[in-house]
């Protein structure tokens, strides 16, 4: 996890730090059982992992807490949210916020999520395994700004960042050229954008099918699938 990262990971901790955790939490009874509320609160904040928070976590300010209640745990959701921790989807968690107005919640609480959710796309995309659309979608709709966004994303052929975006062009240029709707979310001109943006940096193909010839075989064939899916859409 890079410094950045982590201190946008604390701010969100010490700025939501004042709604301290209430000793009940009303839930609806066809929905929330007892052990539901005995697993929410076996441990401190930081230490709730999956098993524990994954449930309150989607029925939050709809069938169990109000705003208050989700404000004490929205540190601890969004840091396992982003580090790919917790079950429940990224569309539901970062739903919330808009469920629960945040865009009228005080404004040290809007910057320091803000703040957390561009250093968890500049983590995610540089760092994580393979690119996640929904985590580009769901943050894009919460800071509007797109462009900002893909400047964060590290192309050197020698980064996890250019594997993840040959990843993203394997998987939905298509969709950018409008042959299915795996991204829905975006709008037309966002879609220009990423398009405008993908075609920029093709170049970077090349350089990193030559370099990963003789190093990666599979990717390079990957590579390779790109560029002739660029050329000929």
């Amino acid at each position: 996890m890079t410094e950045e990262f982590k201190i946008a990971i604390e701010e969100l901790y010490c700025t939501f730090d004042k709604y301290s955790l209430k000793p009940t939490m009303e839930g609806c009874p066809c929905c929330v059982s007892d052990n539901d509320k005995s697993s929410l609160h076996s441990k401190k904040l930081r230490e709730l992992e999956d098993d524990d928070i994954s449930k309150y976590a989607f029925k939050a300010m709809t069938t169990w807490g109000d705003i208050y209640d989700f404000k004490h745990y929205l540190p601890r959701i969004f840091e396992l949210t982003a580090t790919r921790k917790l079950v429940v989807d990224t569309f539901v968690i970062l739903g919330k916020l808009d469920y629960g107005n945040w865009n009228g919640w005080e404004i040290d609480e809007r910057n320091s999520i803000i703040k957390f959710l561009k250093a968890w796309w500049k983590y995610d995309i540089n760092n994580a395994p393979y690119f996640d659309s929904k985590t580009l979608i769901e943050i894009n709709n919460k800071i509007h700004d797109l462009k900002g966004m893909l400047h964060e994303w590290d192309l050197n052929i020698n980064s996890q960042g250019f594997k993840n975006y040959v990843d993203f062009i394997e998987n939905y240029y298509y969709d950018l050229k409008g042959k299915n709707k795996l991204l829905n979310g975006l709008n037309q001109d966002e879609i220009k954008i990423l398009i405008l943006w993908v075609e920029v940096n093709s170049n970077k193909l090349e350089k990193g099918f030559f370099k990963y010839e003789s190093e990666d075989e599979v990717f390079s064939k990957k590579i390779s699938d790109t560029l002739y899916m660029l050329e000929r859409l």
